[in-house]
């Protein structure tokens, strides 16, 4: 799982550091516009790095201008630590330094890139740029050097075999995923009939996860009915004790055969299905959130982006007692929700306040011991109300 992510220059993170080292879910809160949704970006930007390549992820977020800080001359640079099992038992340890720059003209190109498993060293830059990939197929550890600029190096060397280490962290980095945004409104509430929701019916395909915004929910929920049988059930279960006059979810026949939607079926409603474009939206964002939370291979990162909302409290009450010790995979949630404070098992390992200051965001950690004091007698919630979970209180903020 991710153990570390130190970001510089990218947006508001002129220079943040967050440590995601604890099994339990890692929770941004503070102001709006303080940088807690930045960091989910960040983790985004990663993701499509690796499935679609680095240029198509700077694209995706609108190119160097838009995501340097403003008023910055240095690179973007992003450090994670991977530390995890494989399924062949072999520990990986792996730690990635990626630095983007651009040339006058605007053009990025990768300043640096270095990649280490513990102590052995996968990539490496010279003090003149060239980047050079460690060929693990031989003992001497023979050398060769990235040509392209503009490409990473799992970009430019694919063969699993000769360079294991950097196909592994491109496989773990492809398993992040980032709900940043649900577009879970009916048909009737949306601004152009033709963008795809959750609801929609989609052609059946292997997909096993939701896509950004929950785009294909249906295709989601059948692969994890047929191939995890278990998920499934826990899944239902967790549905109906939130919405418990659902008997189960279905998946029509599509007449042409080549598209898959889902329904429920309704004590209320017998003689009929209710399909997902009748369901309200916090349905919706239930089943997306759970069929990410419950999915055995969802690995690596999961960041939810008020994952709260749409949600009564008992339906975030369920997920976050689902969340808790799934230690294989780390979750980062960005909130405003004093309910979802109030079900966090440990809040001071959790919560990390984010605020604004001259010098860009920061990241604080609780102080554990006055937390547990004031916490006999109150809430989270009556804290956060009272002004002692802001940054401003000094007494309860500390750099990570």
């Amino acid at each position: 799982m991710l153990r570390r992510l130190t970001i510089k220059n990218f947006k508001l993170l002129r220079n943040v550091e967050l440590d995601i080292s604890s099994p339990v879910p890692t929770v941004l809160i503070g102001p709006n516009a303080s940088g807690k949704s930045t960091v989910i970006e960040v983790l985004d930007f990663l993701a499509r790095s690796a499935t679609d390549g680095l240029e198509s992820a700077l694209i995706a977020h609108g190119g160097m201008a838009a995501i340097r800080t403003a008023g910055s001359t240095g690179p973007i640079e992003i450090y994670t630590h991977w530390n995890f099992v494989d399924s062949r038992e072999r520990t990986w340890d792996l730690h990635w330094t990626l630095c983007v720059d651009a040339k006058p003209g605007g053009q990025f190109y990768i300043a640096s890139e270095s990649l280490r498993d513990g102590n052995i060293e996968l990539i490496s830059t010279s003090q003149d740029g060239i980047r050079l990939v460690t060929d693990e197929f031989f003992a001497e550890g023979e050398l060769s050097k990235i040509a392209n600029s503009r490409m990473l190096g799992f970009e430019a060397f694919v063969d699993p075999k000769r360079y294991a280490g950097l196909a592994r962290l491109r496989k773990v980095v492809r398993r992040v995923r980032v709900l940043a945004a649900m577009a879970s409104a009916p048909e009737w509430a949306r601004a152009s009939p033709e963008h795809v929701s959750p609801r929609n019916a989609m052609v059946i395909s292997t997909q096993s996860f939701v896509g950004r915004e929950g785009i294909g929910l249906a295709t989601a929920l059948y692969n994890l009915q047929t191939d995890h049988t278990e998920a499934w059930s826990n899944l239902e279960r967790a549905f109906r004790a939130e919405f418990p006059s659902v008997t189960r979810i279905v998946f029509p026949p599509d007449p042409a055969g080549s598209r898959i939607s889902f329904a429920i079926e309704d004590q209320r409603f017998p003689s009929r299905r209710i399909f997902a474009s009748e369901m309200s939206d916090g349905m919706i964002v239930y089943l997306c959130l759970l069929s990410l939370i419950l999915h055995p291979h969802q690995r690596a990162v999961l960041a939810l982006d008020e994952p709260d909302a749409h949600l009564h409290p008992s339906a975030v009450r369920r997920l976050m007692a689902l969340a808790h010790g799934r230690a294989h995979r780390a979750l980062i949630i960005v909130t405003h929700s004093s309910a979802l404070l109030d079900e966090l098992q440990d809040p001071a390992a959790s919560i990390r306040i984010v605020e604004s200051t001259r010098e860009g965001a920061r990241i604080c950690k609780l102080d554990a011991t006055a937390l547990d004091t004031w916490r006999d007698e109150y809430t989270l919630s009556d804290l956060r109300r009272t002004g002692l979970l802001d940054p401003t209180n000094a007494a309860y903020g500390m750099d990570q």
